[in-house]
């Protein structure tokens, strides 16, 4: 992990480089008695995605698998991050930038995702398809299912060559652990996981949830509104809410209890997560996707030509080389890596290829704990160069910190914290055509 843990510490290497008193460590750029924090402040943002963009740092690299978009395509919406919410593994939200981070634990309440490591960026697919019965997903894809009542489900693939349908429920292992929400079959009846690591319990033991108009005997059980199990105290127990009795008509050991047969967004694959729909009051939203490119297929009115559209990732700057550190010679076999015909067009690809692209990029990588060290030495410099004449007035102080910063884009270059592989050039029609 980087030494550098905020934006301020990388500001903090700024202020150093030009010779300045840092800031308070906890005002950050808010401290008023620092020369430099506004002037940071100002420009950290513009110059972190501009050298982001100026070089391939490995730290940005990210790949993921795009569709080509047609008629059913939707576009992946997250809601702006809510502290009184709970949120599930796989929930997708945007930060106040919108930026968009998805979490890595379940309930998830309260924990800012700028400020806690319970969230990870998302720099998976935008658009959305239908899923399709016949087709293989990869890890990251997104679909959606029309349970055909106006309402959709969004799942994300966990498995390469996944061919399973995302509402297959998988069957109950009493050797595996499950996590809450999580659902499976057990004697042809779907249970959804209440608890985390959730190990051993057969489904079928869990007792059924708490119904009013059921009269309980002595010793009987259900499961409360809260998820605990509850004993009842005598017979004729009859419109006493567990959760609400006080103790009078039921006991309780404060067990959670771990399945359940009432749950939303029903059956699923263990293949697949369900990460948002119509029962999820915080799960991820999908809205229509407006484009200018003729759908239902691969096609293009612009150049009268068959071509795709493909919408760029979320977090997409520029692309990456797509075939770093390559070993086909030119002369090898005129099937070697080949020109691509891919053009950028308002945060879309479009393409005569049909798809899917495995698509390597830079990402714009906000969070400073998945930076490489050398990168925020880099960019505290950039950002002293950017400052100096303000809070210095020294044109010897600028043309030190210019040397700092070229010092370290060469070493990152050289300790490959800056991509410099050899990339196969595409073999030239000319050499193909004579082999």
């Amino acid at each position: 992990m980087s030494a550098f843990q905020t934006a301020v510490d990388i500001g903090q290497r700024a202020l150093q480089h030009c010779g300045q008193t840092r800031m308070d460590s906890v005002l950050g750029f808010d401290d008023p008695q620092s020369r430099g924090a506004s002037e940071i402040a100002a420009c950290y943002d513009k110059l972190r995605e501009a050298e982001l963009e100026a070089n391939y740092w490995t730290c940005a690299i990210r790949r993921t698998v795009l569709r080509a978009i047609d008629s059913n395509t939707m576009l992946l919406a997250p809601a702006l991050w809510a502290p009184g919410v709970t949120y599930f593994v796989g929930s997708v939200v945007a930060d106040q930038s919108g930026n968009l981070w998805i979490s890595r634990i379940p309930n998830n309440i309260a924990n800012d995702p700028l400020l806690t490591t319970y969230w990870e960026p998302y720099f998976g697919p935008l658009a959305v398809p239908l899923h399709v019965a016949s087709t293989v997903y990869y890890p990251g894809e997104l679909v959606y299912t029309a349970p055909g009542n106006g309402t959709y489900r969004v799942y994300m693939s966990l498995q390469d060559s996944n061919s399973d349908v995302p509402g297959t429920a998988t069957a109950y292992s009493a050797t595996a652990i499950y996590f809450k929400n999580q659902v499976v079959t057990y004697l042809s009846v779907a249970y959804m996981s209440l608890i985390d690591l959730n190990t051993g319990n057969t489904p079928s033991s869990a007792p059924a949830l708490w119904n009013a108009a059921t009269t309980y005997g002595a010793a009987a059980t259900a499961t409360g509104s809260d998820g605990i199990i509850y004993t009842s105290i005598a017979g004729g127990n009859l419109n006493h809410d567990p959760k609400l009795d006080g103790g009078i008509h039921w006991s309780s050991a404060g067990v959670l209890c771990p399945w359940t047969t009432v749950f939303v967004g029903g059956a699923g694959s263990a293949k697949w997560l369900e990460i948002g729909g119509a029962e999820f009051p915080a799960g991820v939203a999908l809205t229509k996707l407006n484009v200018i490119y003729a759908l239902g297929g691969p096609s293009s009115v612009l150049s009268g030509s068959s071509r795709s559209a493909f919408k760029l990732p979320s977090g997409f700057l520029r692309i990456a080389p797509q075939n770093p550190k390559g070993t086909t010679p030119w002369l090898g076999a005129p099937s070697g890596y080949t020109y691509n015909d891919w053009n950028f067009e308002n945060g879309f690809i479009v393409s005569s290829e049909t798809g899917p692209i495995s698509l390597r990029f830079v990402a714009n990588v906000t969070d400073v704990r998945l930076m490489h060290a050398m990168f925020c030495e880099g960019l505290a410099a950039r950002i002293g160069m950017a400052i100096c004449d303000t809070v210095t007035q020294s044109a010897s102080q600028f043309q030190m910190v210019a040397k700092v910063y070229s010092k370290w884009i060469s070493d990152a270059k050289t300790q490959n914290a800056i991509e410099q592989g050899y990339e196969d050039p595409p073999i030239d029609d000319y050499i193909s055509c004579r082999l």
